[in-house]
């Protein structure tokens, strides 16, 4: 599931309908825990961990921004 992550993210940083983007951020978000908890600690998997951890702090940063800005 690890490798997965990438396409809920893509589909969600894309999405320009408002009434579907915040289903898509959070289908996202979850895609992206999973696949964090699914990742051991050790030093193999540091890099992909904060490729996951950026990813989720840019959707909470547009889910803030332009859920905001729609409302």
């Amino acid at each position: 599931m690890t490798s997965d992550w990438g396409a809920a993210y893509s589909d969600a940083m894309l999405e320009t309908d408002y009434k579907q983007l915040a289903a898509k951020i959070d289908f996202a978000t979850q895609v992206l825990q999973a696949c964090l908890s699914e990742l051991s600690s050790g030093p193999g998997d540091a890099c992909e961990r904060r490729r996951i951890e950026d990813a989720l702090r840019t959707l909470d940063t547009v889910r803030r921004i332009e859920l905001r800005a729609s409302a």
